[in-house]
């Protein structure tokens, strides 16, 4: 396993993830250079990160999980400090990497927590090999990202229009205010915008072209295993729509975490990491 040195924040803030002992290190798959990071001790928990972002995504919960747990945190495929010029960009080949690094790495059976994109990518793992799950937690996310309404398809042009003619940094800055526009969130504002204008923008166009095509929201009725689902009482889509899906897990609880909007492991941090232990450690101390 070849290790390399930690990428750290790159803004002063009280964000401790360079606290934790360097484990990072890559491996090779279908021709790209991925980067992931392990830490921790105990079972595994492989945590994937969101749309634009990283595993810097789980800095807020790093450090309270890994006294419970291993955790695997990957960079996807054209985010982070992976590979930026090898595609396709798409959550199938986002699940196709992490079982190539779950193989990598000897881990047969594990828990998986998944943010938004990595909701996605938690989805289409589970639904080919459920059996090597042991519990599931998905956070503002959904088996299918298709636009079926008008709300989506505006959502998937803005952004598309912003990239392209005004760069990164514009979709950075629309985005920081929808997701921490709160007073006292100025410090994870501007962490979020530096780090989301550092984005390749043809791998963000790319993703923004694969991603609505993408669902298996036909296929979760196989998801046995226990499933956790948090859905920020302001997320980007109606509370229903989680309520819809989770219907249809045979073994799925849905909790609403009030006040927050899309980024609730950031703008919620103790109710969110609580939430999540409370429903990994039911399985572990038993």
């Amino acid at each position: 396993m070849h290790s390399t040195q930690p990428k750290r924040p790159s803004l002063g803030t009280d964000l401790q993830w360079d606290r934790l002992e360097h484990g990072m290190a890559t491996f090779e798959h279908g021709g790209a250079e991925l980067h992931y990071r392990v830490v921790g001790q105990g079972p595994p928990l492989v945590m994937i990160h969101g749309f634009g972002s990283s595993q810097l995504d789980w800095e807020l919960q790093a450090e309270a999980f890994r006294e419970h747990f291993t955790l695997v945190m990957p960079d996807l495929r054209g985010f982070g400090q992976s590979s930026k010029d090898v595609a396709p960009f798409s959550v199938d080949q986002y699940a196709e990497d992490l079982r190539a690094l779950l193989q990598h790495l000897e881990i047969d059976r594990f828990s998986l927590l998944g943010y938004s994109l990595g909701g996605a990518v938690s989805f289409a793992f589970s639904v080919e090999q459920p059996e090597r799950i042991e519990r599931l937690i998905l956070v503002n996310t959904w088996p299918s990202f298709r636009a079926t309404t008008a709300r989506k398809k505006w959502e998937i042009a803005l952004r598309k229009t912003l990239v392209r003619f005004s760069g990164m940094d514009k979709m950075a800055r629309v985005l920081g205010k929808r997701l921490f526009p709160e007073e006292g969130q100025e410090e994870l504002r501007a962490t979020f915008e530096e780090r989301y204008a550092q984005n390749d923008k043809s791998v963000y166009l790319a993703l923004l072209q694969t991603l609505p095509k993408w669902s298996v929201r036909d296929r979760i009725g196989g998801l046995t295993m226990p499933v956790l689902v948090l859905g920020a009482e302001h997320d980007y889509t109606p509370h229903s729509e989680k309520e819809d899906y989770v219907a249809d897990l045979p073994n799925a609880v849905l909790e609403m975490v009030e006040g927050s909007r899309h980024g609730t492991p950031f703008d919620r941090t103790e109710e969110f990491n609580a939430r999540v232990l409370q429903f990994l450690l039911e399985k572990t101390d038993a």
